[in-house]
């Protein structure tokens, strides 16, 4: 989420307009994108432990040389390196849930995993906007490497892929499945895409993922500058509202789902109805809503987004139990690729509407450029609202084998 503060600084430090800066963020989810099939298979054979350390390694040099870019082939290398090394985290985490968790608390974990990864997103926004203004983007880059760095050696030092590992009982239940071959795994990618119940899933959260990401990761931060004359301390800590309510929904969600409801498709619908109206309450009107309601809705959009935790659950109950990597790998891939595409064709919209002008060499676009921009966000949003209608009820258990009784 950190480019969002810097978005400014970038575009004027490599001279490149909002499509090219659009460009250089996507890389990162083109990278989950790529390693979707390598991902589920790395975190069932090497184990979370190996894998989450050597992401942490790799996102660290990737963020040492971005923060040190001359130029921007330079740059675009390390947001590469950060990327490859991000997109084995929540994999591998959710791997590592299913050994120490039981099933039905599955959905309550993974919102767990997305509320903490909220409070990195608080970091990267106000936190990150003081530190900024205090020794600049770069030095600011370098000093998340180093950090990325420790936790990746404390991830190899302290975490164990099963409770076995520390001579405890196992968790999980039923006998352990031997982890899949690479063959097996290839074979295992066509069923779920074979699998009509995963498609809604998959496209859910493609779709909701694909419009928040590009507000709140990349244009939230200049859209408030620009539009509303903040500063960009100020502009960091309203968008900062965004995280905090993700913070808040993520498990929350998880919670209502596993232990409330035992239910899946009610509180998708809720989360994605919400964050529908809220994204039209943002972009369709001719005049920007008052700024003293930037910051609630800022709250509600995240607070709505964090429903979308609820996929990979979703995802792993409607497939076959054995492939639980390669499933969630699976949901990583679409989530990341509409990711990745609506960074760019809003950045291309905010390009075709921008009028000229500059400010210290960074373009600035006006209200009807982010107009454009947030109407496509609110679209592919009410899109995900069909989505959730058309998931498939798993009252939180398994339910692939009831559709293949002879596997």
């Amino acid at each position: 989420m950190a480019p969002v503060v810097v978005a400014g600084d970038l575009m004027q430090a490599f001279a490149i307009p909002a499509a090219a800066l659009g460009t250089l963020i996507a890389v990162y989810p083109y990278c989950f994108v790529v390693m979707a099939l390598p991902n589920g298979t790395m975190a069932d054979t090497l184990g979370p432990r190996r894998v989450l350390a050597l992401g942490g390694v790799t996102m660290a040099a990737g963020s040492i040389l971005f923060g040190a870019a001359p130029v921007f082939s330079v740059a675009f290398a390390g947001r590469l390196l950060v990327g490859l090394g991000a997109s084995v985290m929540l994999i591998a985490s959710l791997r590592l849930a299913s050994e120490w968790f039981r099933p039905h608390e599955f959905a309550t974990v993974a919102g767990s995993s997305q509320s903490i990864g909220a409070v990195g997103a608080i970091v990267g926004t106000g936190p990150l906007a003081l530190l900024v203004e205090a020794i600049g983007w770069r030095w600011s880059y370098v000093g998340i490497g180093g950090v990325t760095l420790l936790l990746a050696v404390a991830c190899f030092v302290f975490i164990r892929d099963k409770p076995e590992d520390m001579g405890l009982p196992r968790i999980a239940d039923g006998p352990r499945a031997p982890a899949p071959s690479l063959r097996e795994t290839l074979m295992a990618m066509p069923a779920i895409a074979a699998n009509p119940r995963s498609w809604p899933i998959l496209l859910l959260g493609a779709t909701m993922y694909g419009s928040f990401v590009p507000f709140f990761g990349l244009w939230g931060v200049p859209y408030l500058t620009q539009v509303y004359g903040l500063s960009r301390v100020a502009a960091s800590n309203v968008l900062m509202m965004t995280a905090v309510g993700l913070l808040i929904s993520a498990p929350l969600s998880g919670w209502v789902s596993d232990r409330w409801m035992g239910l899946r498709r009610p509180p998708l619908v809720a989360a994605t109805a919400l964050y529908a109206a809220i994204w039209a309450l943002i972009a369709l009107p001719a005049t920007p809503v008052a700024l003293r309601w930037v910051g609630p809705l800022c709250f509600l959009l995240g607070f709505a987004s964090g429903g979308v935790s609820l996929v990979f659950a979703c995802i792993r109950e409607v497939n076959d139990p054995r492939h639980v990597g390669v499933a969630l790998g699976c949901q990583n891939l679409p989530v990341f690729l509409g990711f990745a595409l609506m960074q760019w064709l809003t950045g291309v919209l905010l390009d075709a509407n921008w009028t000229g002008a500059l400010v210290a060499g960074s373009r600035v676009y006006p209200l009807a450029a982010y107009r454009a921009a947030f109407t496509l966000c609110f679209a592919v949003a009410f899109a995900s609202f069909v989505m959730a209608w058309l998931t498939t009820e798993t009252r939180c258990r398994n339910v692939w084998a009831q559709a293949h009784p002879h596997a």
